[in-house]
């Protein structure tokens, strides 16, 4: 659920070396787990998906992202490291290749610009290592629960959006369908969230905060 921040100027500048345009249809894999990465990638418009495989027949979903001239594979082209997530488009995505020489220039030209991306990866790291030891460490109520009332209070439109399906959503918190909807229906009864077209929402914030907040006092 972590955002994605970035500079505008840094953007801006990139677009001067953004060269030809292309797209690719839902479905298409604009980058694949485990693959090197040769080009920065612009993504002028659509929605893409992440996704990461342990090559058991699980995979964790974290989101999906609408993009607007957002740059993704910023990490890889840092460190040279292969790609860390695969990334489906979930619509028609238009994008850029950038030369990573051009990405590397303009780091070293400008410290600010290599400052604000160097926040920003810390930032990433930082929130979705949060959410990924409360996976670990917390039960799946909570952080269905969590999940939902950060989306209510905070609606940036750089946030990583939830799945319309439920099996989507059972990957997105780790578990399987049945586990997802048990606890889902569980929070329903107490009175805590509700069933919606754009997904869950609490029933009552107050509540639902409340019920949270409990898990720090087990």
């Amino acid at each position: 659920m972590f955002d994605y921040h970035f500079s505008k100027t840094l953007v801006d500048e990139l677009l001067s070396y953004a060269g030809n345009s292309y797209t690719l249809k839902k479905g298409k894999l604009l980058a694949e787990q485990g693959k090197p990465l040769s080009k920065l990638i612009l993504v002028r418009s659509g929605t893409i998906s992440f996704s990461y495989d342990v090559g058991n027949g699980r995979r964790l979903l974290l989101g999906q992202l609408d993009c607007n001239n957002t740059l993704v594979g910023e990490v890889e082209a840092l460190n040279d490291r292969p790609c860390i997530y695969s990334m489906t488009c979930q619509s028609e995505v238009t994008y850029n290749l950038i030369e990573l020489k051009y990405w590397r220039e303009l780091l070293q030209e400008k410290p600010e610009l290599a400052m604000y991306t160097a926040k920003s990866i810390a930032e990433k790291f930082i929130e979705n290592q949060q959410i990924n030891l409360n996976k670990l460490l917390l039960p799946l109520s909570f952080n269905i629960a969590k999940d939902c009332l950060a989306r209510y209070q905070d609606e940036t439109v750089t946030m990583l959006k939830p799945y319309p399906k439920v099996s989507a959503e059972a990957e997105r918190f780790a578990t399987t369908e049945r586990a997802y909807r048990r606890v889902v229906s569980d929070l329903v009864e107490q009175g805590l969230v509700q069933r919606t077209e754009q997904g869950l929402k609490p029933l009552d914030e107050d509540k639902l905060e409340e019920f949270i907040e409990s898990f720090a006092s087990r």
